[in-house]
C-alpha cells in the first residue's frame, strides 16, 4: 500500500510520496560483483588537518571560479516524481568540473600549491559532490567547505578512492561549497573531477539550528511519538544501537541498514538492508553512523562519522533483502557494533526496531507482543507487527527488526504509521530467516554470514571487547627430521642455536592474515628433550566451504614430539576468530604444506587435532603425506617453496641446493639455518653422507627423476 506524507519543507506543503515498501519499478535481479578488500581504501575517512586559514578571518578570493548549476524548483521536482516513488532528501545534478584544469591555482607561502574552485546550486540547503576521477599523487590533499567557513569535512587523500577510482562526500551545509585541493610543490597534480553535486531539498541534519544556514527553514521532523535511542526504553539496546546507520544515496533518497555480525570474520563490514533500497551506484552512497541524539527530546546529533561506498554481495527480490559489503571497516573511534542474527525462523515473543524514520536522528520503536507470520502478496515471507511504543516511517526501510534476545530476525520493508494509527496499521517485516537459503551465493545470506552453515544463532560482535580465542592443539611430523629409533624429530638446529627467535615465514615471502611475525624468547629453545623445538611451522584456519579463503594465520613453534605450541612453548595456539568450523592447514618452509579435508570446530576449549595418525582426514588422503615407521609425516623437499618437489627441470629443488652451498663443487657445506636444509641438521649438503638433495629425489619416488611431488592443497 502506498503511503502519502505531507511534509513542511522550504517554506511550503509538499506531499512526498514513498514506499517503505519495495516497487514495481525497483524489481531487478542481483548479480554477484566481484570482491573487493576493505583494507585496500579509506572511502569517508578524514585524515585530519583544515582548509588554509581555518578559523581567521581569510575570505575566499573574489576570482575563484563559481561553476553553477541551475536551480531546483521544489513543485517541479515533486511533479517529476514517478507515482511509486521514495521519500527524497534532494537530487542528484550533472555538473561536470575539472578541479586542476578549471580552478584557481595559488602558490603557498609555506610551500606548495593550492587549487579553489566554488560549486553552487542555488536554493539548495545542503550539497553533497560525487567525484569520477580521484588519482592523487602523494602528499595531496582535498578539503570541501562552504564559503561562509564555518563547516568542513576533509582532509581527503589518494587512498579515499573507492576501488573504481570515485569519491563522493557526506553533505557540506548551504548552497555552495568550496572545493580546495592542495598538491606539493613540483608535483603533477593527478585526476579530481566533479561528476555530479546531490541538491539538498530538505534540511534532514538540521543544519539551520546550528546556525550553519541563512534563512532556510529547517524542514521536517519525524513525528513526535517517537522514541530516541538515549532514552530510558532503550537502556538495554545501547550494544544495538551502535549497529544501525543511515545511508544516502547521490540520486537524492536513502534508508536505513545495519552492520551485521558473521562466523568466519567477525568486524568484516558487512551491511544489511532492504533491496528495494538498493540503486547500482553503492558505490557512492555516504553511510552516516552514530548520528543520534545526545538527549532524550533532542532531534540533531552529529554527523561526522561517516564512511563512503560498498559493494553489493548478495541480494534477493523475492525476499527484499540486500547485503552489502562496505570498502572500509569503521575506525575504532566509530565504536560500532555488528548485530547478531536468528536465522531459525522460530517467532519472537517481542520485537523491537531501531530506525532512522524521515532521515532523523536514531530512533527505536517496540513491539511488546508476539509477532505473527504471513506471506504478503508477492509470497515475500514476513513478521506482522503492531507498536506499543513509537512507530517506522519513510526512510526505515531496511531498519533491523530484533527479537527478544538482541538478534535480527528481520528488516523493515511496509507499513508506515502515524501517531494515531499503530494499533491498527501494522508494520510488515521481511524474515531474516527466508534469505538464508538460495539458489546461489549472490541470492542467500549463508555464503556471507556462515559460510559452514552450521549455526542457527549467533550473538553479536563489539570490536572493542576483544572474545577469548580459540585454542588448537595440533600434532604433525615433518619427514626431513624424523628419528625412526626415537619415534620423534630431530631437534639439532635448536641444540646448534640456529632457529631465530622470530618468525622466519614473513621475510621468505610467506603472506599472513592477521598474524605473522611472531616472536619467543631464547629461554625457550633451552628445553630439551620431547618438548624440544623443532622449527617454526604456520598454522592456517581457512574457511570449510570456501578453501581459497584464509581467515588467520599464525607462526608457532613444532616440538620434537609433533606438538605445536604457542610462542612461549607451552600453549596452545590461540587464534583471534569466532569459535566455529574451519579447515586447518600446516606449512613448514621445506615441506609440502597439508590441509584437512573438511572443517573442524575450534572454540575456546583446545582441540586436539592429530595428524599424523590417520584419524583426520587430509585433502588428497594418504597422497598429501608419506607413511614412516607408522605415522603419516609431511613430504620434505620442497626448497622453492612452490608447492611441487621437481628433482630436474625449471624451477627444480636440486639447484637450489647446490647453489646454496657455492654452486660449483658439490662437496662443499654450508653451514646455518637455511631452506635448503631438508633433514634439518643445520648444515646443507649436496654430496656425501646425510646429504639433502637425495631426500628430493626420494619424495618424488627414488628412481625417475622427471618426477614431481605435487602438494595436495587448494
Amino acid at each position: 500500500m502506498l503511503a502519502i506524507l505531507l511534509c513542511s519543507v522550504n517554506r511550503g506543503l509538499f506531499p512526498w510520496l514513498h514506499l517503505p515498501r519495495k516497487t514495481m519499478s525497483m524489481r531487478h535481479s542481483s548479480t554477484l560483483i566481484a570482491f573487493a578488500f576493505a583494507s585496500l581504501v579509506q572511502g569517508q575517512i578524514s585524515h585530519g588537518g583544515s582548509p588554509i586559514g581555518w578559523g581567521t578571518a581569510m575570505a575566499l578570493r573574489s576570482d575563484v571560479p563559481v561553476m553553477t548549476v541551475g536551480g531546483v524548483d521544489p513543485f517541479a521536482l515533486v511533479a517529476s516524481l514517478p507515482t511509486d516513488g521514495e521519500f527524497r532528501y534532494g537530487v542528484q545534478r550533472t555538473v561536470q568540473v575539472d578541479v586542476p584544469q578549471e580552478g584557481l591555482w595559488m602558490d603557498l607561502t609555506e610551500g606548495g600549491r593550492v587549487c579553489q574552485v566554488v560549486l553552487s546550486s542555488p536554493g539548495a540547503v545542503m550539497l553533497s559532490v560525487q567525484f569520477d576521477r580521484w588519482s592523487l599523487p602523494a602528499g595531496a590533499e582535498v578539503f570541501l567547505y562552504n564559503p561562509d567557513r564555518t563547516f568542513f569535512i576533509g582532509g581527503f587523500n589518494a587512498s579515499n578512492a573507492s576501488p573504481q577510482g570515485t569519491m563522493a562526500t557526506s553533505v557540506i551545509p548551504g548552497d555552495r561549497v568550496v572545493i580546495e585541493y592542495r598538491v606539493p610543490s613540483e608535483v603533477l597534480p593527478g585526476r579530481l573531477r566533479v561528476e555530479s553535486v546531490t541538491h539538498g531539498i530538505s534540511d534532514i541534519f538540521r543544519f539551520a539550528e546550528a546556525g550553519l544556514l541563512r534563512d532556510i527553514d529547517p524542514g521536517y521532523q519525524s513525528a513526535p511519538c517517537h522514541n530516541n535511542v538515549i532514552c530510558p526504553a532503550a537502556s538495554a539496546w545501547q550494544d544495538q544501537k551502535r549497529a544501525v546507520a543511515l545511508f544516502l544515496r547521490p540520486d537524492g533518497n536513502g534508508c536505513t541498514g545495519t552492520l551485521v555480525n558473521n562466523t568466519q570474520e567477525p568486524g568484516r563490514p558487512y551491511f544489511y538492508m532492504a533491496n528495494h533500497c538498493y540503486q547500482p551506484n553503492e558505490g557512492q552512497w555516504v553511510f552516516y553512523f552514530n548520528y543520534d541524539s545526545p538527549s532524550c527530546v533532542g532531534n540533531s546529533g552529529p554527523t561526522t562519522q561517516t564512511l563512503t561506498g560498498g559493494v553489493k554481495r548478495a541480494a534477493y527480490y523475492y525476499d527484499d533483502f540486500c547485503l552489502l559489503e562496505l570498502f572500509d571497516t569503521p575506525p575504532a573511534d566509530y565504536n560500532v557494533f555488528y548485530a547478531g542474527w536468528d536465522r531459525s525462523g522460530t517467532g519472537p515473543t517481542s520485537q523491537t526496531v531501531i530506525h532512522h524514520p524521515l532521515y532523523d536522528v536514531k530512533k527505536i520503536t517496540f513491539d511488546n507482543n508476539p509477532a505473527t507470520s504471513y506471506a504478503d502478496g508477492e509470497g515475500i515471507q514476513m513478521w506482522r507487527n503492531f507498536w506499543d511504543s513509537g512507530i517506522v516511517e519513510p526512510v526505515s526501510s531496511g531498519s533491523p527488526l530484533f527479537d527478544q534476545n538482541k538478534r535480527i530476525i528481520g528488516h523493515m520493508t511496509e507499513g508506515a504509521q502515524t501517531c494515531a494509527n499503530p494499533a491498527t496499521v501494522h508494520t510488515g517485516c521481511a524474515k531474516f530467516s527466508a534469505s538464508w537459503d538460495g539458489t546461489s551465493a549472490s541470492t542467500r545470506l549463508r555464503d556471507w554470514l556462515d559460510p559452514a552453515n552450521t549455526t542457527i544463532t549467533l550473538d553479536g560482535y563489539d570490536p572493542v571487547v576483544v572474545p577469548e580465542p580459540c585454542r588448537i592443539n595440533v600434532r604433525v611430523f615433518l619427514e626431513g627430521t624424523y628419528n625412526t629409533v626415537a619415534g620423534r624429530m630431530n631437534s639439532n638446529l635448536r641444540s646448534l642455536g640456529l632457529i631465530p627467535v622470530q618468525e622466519p615465514y614473513m621475510t621468505l615471502g610467506f603472506e599472513h592474515v592477521i598474524g605473522g611475525g611472531e616472536t619467543t624468547q631464547p629461554t625457550v629453545f633451552s628445553v630439551t628433550g620431547a618438548n624440544a623445538v623443532v622449527d617454526w611451522v604456520v598454522i592456517e584456519l581457512r574457511s570449510p566451504t570456501a578453501p581459497f579463503e584464509v581467515a588467520i594465520t599464525r607462526s608457532a613453534l613444532l616440538q620434537s614430539d609433533g606438538d605445536v605450541v604457542d610462542t612461549d612453548g607451552v600453549s596452545a595456539v590461540e587464534f583471534p576468530v569466532a569459535q566455529g568450523a574451519y579447515r586447518v592447514a600446516v606449512h613448514h618452509r621445506n615441506h609440502l604444506r597439508i590441509i584437512t579435508a573438511g572443517g573442524v570446530a575450534l572454540s575456546p576449549v583446545p582441540v586436539s587435532l592429530d595428524l599424523s595418525n590417520g584419524s583426520v582426514a587430509l585433502q588428497g588422503g594418504n597422497l598429501a603425506t608419506n607413511l614412516l615407521d607408522g605415522r603419516r609425516v609431511m613430504v620434505p623437499g620442497d626448497c622453492v617453496r612452490d608447492g611441487v618437489v621437481r628433482y630436474s627441470g625449471a624451477d627444480n629443488d636440486r639447484d637450489p641446493v647446490l647453489a646454496r652451498v657455492g654452486g660449483s663443487v658439490p662437496t662443499n657445506v654450508v653451514n646455518g639455518y637455511f631452506s635448503e636444509d631438508l633433514n634439518l641438521d643445520g648444515v646443507v649438503r649436496y654430496a656425501g653422507s646425510a646429504n639433502d638433495r637425495d631426500i628430493i629425489l626420494l619424495s618424488i619416488g627414488g628412481s625417475i627423476p622427471t618426477n614431481t611431488r605435487v602438494a595436495q592443497f587448494p
